[in-house]
């Protein structure tokens, strides 16, 4: 896809719904006023006022204070934003650095802005926004209304700490273009860009702040430069478009309407999933799968093009329930991922990484070792292994314990130590503490069982601890050959 065309004025303003000149409306104001910008008497207040407070006439008006002549001089001496340190490894990108080995005599009149400008592409009509790329992107360019995140530095001219930064703050920045969360000149930037570039751009006083600016960091009448990263962007028009379509609508769409709207899901929950938010990632995992279970198919082309996308997202749906402890249900997912591809090292490794956690050590190690023949250098596949061999030793020890104790005689049992009885890991205290506060707190579940032959004593101590604890009742009870632990919620007459 080409570049983006310059965009118009009057077409900024359909799109944006508002002109390029940002003070606009502050100057009418000040000319009804009679006012000049330079004649608008300032103070500065320790903090913010409240404007219903200001505009109540009944009550008993606002309360504030002025800012004292020390605390100005104060704020003066200390104007930095950010840490010296942060500050000296952004300047390792000093934005101007290429451009002075070109300048010319004719240069020498020209101010360090003025110089870059020359050799910027207009993004619009009047060059209020002129950009450089330093690093090519990949793809397409990003769609009006995507969801995107950026990291910037934003620069005043002669300066070389920027007065605003997402790296300083390590916080990338996160909006919905066309929503008027950042200034016109950033927005126009932005939308011109790809996934993976890092672009310059210079963005003029109508684009940016105005002619008042935003004292005290960036002054009236301020030119800017911003340095752009463009991490990634999400299209969910797609899919708000499709959410919002009748039932029957639904049914007629195209299979390649279908498996688009499916992939900005699963984009939108792998964002959740880099922000550590793995209910919200799972809950668009598996509205990407719902899209895709009701695709009419016309060829194995498209069958092969569904059955890819339902394995990643099987696959990161496992991943959010391993990263949960929720590790039934991670199993059920690998085992979904395997019935479209026996052979994939993904769902074999985090199949077995939870039958580990389950204490399943021959299953788990079946899943692992086929995992590894199919990925031998695969260091992760290797250390799990590891992992396991270290958990089966010490489940093993706890065993023979328990059955020494079991059939020692009660002579032995007393003469053994308490510190030499293993306790349970504190993992497994963990798993059993968030098991009984969600059964507890879950009506529609009346029991929970645990098959003691899983278990060690000291496990079983455990889970008979914490649920009287909370008030449950324990019981055993015999299925067939097998024993099982019994917890349940007390009925209101105690039973």
């Amino acid at each position: 896809m080409a570049e983006r065309a310059p965009i118009p004025a009057e077409e900024y303003e359909r799109r944006y719904g508002q002109t390029n000149d940002s003070s606009s409306e502050f100057e009418s104001c000040t000319e009804d006023a009679g006012l000049s910008g330079e004649d608008i008497p300032t103070t500065r207040l320790v903090s913010g006022l409240d404007l219903k407070e200001v505009c109540d006439t009944t009550g008993q008006g606002a309360e504030f204070e002025v800012e004292s002549q020390l605390q100005m001089e104060e704020a003066a001496l200390d104007n930095r934003y950010f840490d010296a340190e942060d500050v000296f490894q952004q300047l390792s990108r000093a934005p101007l650095d290429d451009e002075s080995e070109d300048s010319s005599t004719e240069d020498l009149d020209m101010s360090p802005f003025e110089r870059l400008s020359v050799k910027m592409e207009s993004l619009c009509g009047d060059r209020g926004v002129v950009k450089k790329v330093v690093k090519q992107g990949v793809g397409d360019v990003v769609p009006a209304g995507a969801y995107v995140r950026v990291h910037y530095n934003g620069y005043l001219e002669y300066s070389d700490e920027p007065f605003d930064s997402s790296r300083l703050r390590n916080e990338e920045l996160r909006f919905r273009l066309a929503t008027g969360s950042v200034v016109p000149g950033m927005e126009i930037a932005i939308s011109s860009m790809r996934k993976g570039e890092r672009s310059r751009f210079l963005v003029q006083p109508n684009y940016g702040y105005g002619k008042f600016g935003c004292p005290p960091r960036i002054p009236g009448n301020a030119t800017i430069l911003y340095e752009i990263e463009m991490l990634n962007f999400v299209d969910r028009s797609t899919a708000e478009e499709f959410n919002s379509l009748t039932e029957e609508q639904k049914k007629e769409a195209t299979f390649k309407h279908l498996l688009e709207v499916a992939r900005v899901e699963k984009d939108h929950g792998n964002e959740y999933f880099q922000r550590h938010q793995f209910k919200p990632a799972i809950s668009k995992y598996s509205k990407a799968l719902r899209t895709l279970e009701n695709a009419r198919l016309a060829n194995d082309e498209e069958e092969a093009k569904r059955d890819k996308v339902l394995l990643k997202l099987y696959n990161n749906m496992a991943l959010c329930n391993l990263k949960m402890g929720e590790y039934p249900r991670c199993i059920a997912n690998c085992n979904r991922a395997l019935e479209i591809d026996g052979g994939n090292v993904k769902a074999l490794y985090r199949k077995g990484q939870a039958l580990c956690e389950l204490s399943e050590f021959d299953r788990s190690k079946g899943c692992l070792l086929k995992a590894q023949n199919l990925a031998p250098n695969n260091k992760d596949i290797r250390e799990e292994l590891k992992k396991l061999d270290r958990k089966f030793q010490q489940f093993t020890l706890l065993e023979k314990e328990r059955c020494r104790k079991m059939f020692g005689g009660a002579k032995e049992t007393k003469e053994i130590k308490s510190s030499d009885i293993p306790e349970c890991s504190a993992e497994f205290k963990k798993l059993i503490d968030d098991k009984f506060v969600s059964f507890c707190e879950d009506a529609s579940l009346p029991e929970m069982t645990f098959p003691m032959e899983k278990l060690t004593s000291a496990e079983s101590d455990c889970i008979i601890h914490t649920a009287q604890g909370l008030g449950l009742e324990v019981t055993t009870r015999q299925m067939g050959p097998d024993k099982q632990l019994r917890v349940r919620k007390k009925t209101s007459g105690g039973a």
